[in-house]
C-alpha cells in the first residue's frame, strides 16, 4: 500500500511527486513512457515556470534564453524587447527527465512504461489497475494529461470545444543561422489558422515550429495549415508530431474522494496562449502540500480536499479565465486584435509581459479597454 500514487511524470506529476516524499509519504510515479520521452510542445518555460521551482535547473538544458517577441499578421511585422528574460527554451524530453529525476532523488518510486488502464476509488484507498498490474494507495494525483483516465473518477471528459489541437516539429538550422534570424525573440504568426497561431521558437541549433488553435480539428485542416506555414518560411518539411490540449478557464471540478487532478488534466492552460508548464508546476506543488495535510489529518475526503481546488482558484484561477475570455474575443475579431497587436508596440509590450508572469490577463484587458477605440481609429480609418 502506497501513501501516494502520482500517474503522470509531467511537469504536474513530478512537481507534486518531489513534495509528498520530501514530507515523507511513500510515493509512486506511473509513467505510461519510457523517460526520457518526447513530448510535442514548443519548449517555452516561462519565468514564471521557473520561478515555481525551489530549484535552478542546469545551464545545460538551457537551449536558449529569449526576451522579447515578434508578431506577424498579414503584412504586418512588429518586434518589442523586454528587460526581463521571457521564457527559456527547453527540449522538454531533457526538462521533463530532469524534473522526474528530482522527484527520484527525493524517494519517489518511478514506474516507467506503466500504462494505467482504470482506477477504482474504495472507501479505504484508491485502486489503480495498470498493465504492472495493480497498485494501491491511500490517495491519487491525476497528471496524466487531456486523456486522463484518473480523471474519470473525478468529472466528464473533456467536450470537443474545450480541446486545442497542435502540430509541431523540430526543424533543424545552424546555430548561425538563429544567430542571424531570430536570435532571442519568440515569433508569433496569428494569419496561419483559424482561431490560433503559427510560432517559431529559437534552440541551439534547431527551431521548434508549430501550429495551433481552438477547435483547429473541426474548423480547418490542421496539416495543411502546417505544411502551408513551412513551406511559406522557406523550411524543409519536417514531418510533425500532434498533440491535444485542454482549453483553461472554464470552471471543472479537479477533485473527488481521495483523488486530485493537476495540470493538463485538471484543464489547467492558457486559453490564449496554450501555455500550461507554469500551472503544472503550481498546481503539482498544491496538491502535494493539500495530500500532505489530509495524512496530517487522515481525512481524505472530497470537503477536505476541495480545499485544493479554492487554493487553484485563488492562485491563478482568475488568470485562466481571463485567459479564456481574450482568446474568444480575439479569435472571433483577428483582423480587428492581431492587426492592432502587430502594429502597436506599447500593447505588443504588454503582452509580452503575459509570457514573463510580470502582469495578467485581467491588468492587460484593463489596460487595452480604454485604448481600443485609438487604436481601432488607427489602423481602420485614414489619417
Amino acid at each position: 500500500m502506497q501513501d501516494v500514487i502520482v500517474v503522470g511524470a509531467g511537469p504536474a506529476g513530478s512537481t507534486a511527486a518531489k513534495y509528498t516524499s520530501e514530507a515523507g509519504l511513500n510515493t509512486l510515479i506511473i509513467e505510461k513512457d519510457n523517460l526520457p520521452r518526447d513530448k510535442t510542445c514548443a519548449g517555452a518555460v516561462s519565468s514564471q515556470a521557473l520561478k515555481s521551482l525551489d530549484y535552478d535547473i542546469p545551464k545545460h538544458l538551457v537551449k536558449r534564453q529569449c526576451f522579447g517577441a515578434r508578431v506577424r499578421y498579414g503584412g504586418h511585422v512588429l518586434e518589442s524587447r523586454s528587460e526581463r528574460q521571457v521564457a527559456s527554451m527547453v527540449s522538454r524530453k531533457e526538462f521533463d527527465n530532469y524534473l522526474t529525476s528530482k522527484a527520484v532523488d527525493s524517494g519517489s518510486a518511478l514506474f516507467q512504461n506503466t500504462r494505467v488502464k482504470s482506477v477504482d476509488v474504495k472507501r479505504d484507498f484508491v485502486e489503480v489497475n495498470t498493465t504492472a498490474g495493480v497498485f494501491k494507495s491511500k490517495a491519487l494525483i491525476g497528471a496524466d494529461g487531456v486523456s486522463s483516465v484518473c480523471a474519470r473518477c473525478v468529472r466528464p471528459r473533456f467536450k470537443s470545444d474545450e480541446i486545442a489541437f497542435s502540430l509541431a516539429a523540430e526543424i533543424p538550422v545552424s546555430g548561425e543561422y538563429v544567430d542571424e534570424n531570430i536570435l532571442d525573440i519568440v515569433e508569433f504568426h496569428f494569419d496561419k489558422v483559424k482561431k490560433g497561431y503559427g510560432w517559431i521558437f529559437p534552440k541551439d541549433k534547431y527551431l521548434s515550429v508549430g501550429i495551433g488553435g481552438i477547435n483547429a480539428v473541426k474548423t480547418s485542416k490542421p496539416l495543411k495549415s502546417y505544411n502551408d506555414f513551412i513551406s511559406g518560411l522557406g523550411f524543409d518539411y519536417v514531418k510533425p508530431r500532434g498533440h491535444f490540449l485542454p482549453i483553461g478557464g472554464i470552471k471543472r471540478r479537479i477533485c473527488n474522494n481521495r483523488v486530485l487532478l493537476a495540470g493538463d488534466a485538471a484543464g489547467f492552460v492558457d486559453a490564449f496562449l496554450g501555455e500550461g508548464i507554469s500551472y503544472a508546476i503550481i498546481s503539482g506543488k498544491l496538491a502535494a502540500e493539500t495530500l500532505i495535510d489530509a495524512y496530517q489529518k487522515n481525512n481524505f475526503s472530497e470537503s477536505l480536499l476541495y480545499n485544493y481546488q479554492d487554493r487553484c482558484d485563488y492562485e491563478f484561477g482568475d488568470n485562466l479565465k481571463y485567459s479564456y475570455m481574450l482568446s474568444r474575443i480575439f479569435y472571433r475579431y483577428p483582423d480587428v486584435f492581431a492587426k492592432m497587436l502587430a502594429t502597436n508596440e506599447p500593447m505588443l509590450y504588454r503582452f509580452i509581459h503575459l509570457v514573463t508572469g510580470g502582469s495578467g490577463y485581467a491588468s492587460f484587458i484593463k489596460w487595452l479597454l480604454p485604448r481600443m477605440p485609438y487604436y481601432t481609429a488607427k489602423n481602420f480609418i485614414p489619417l
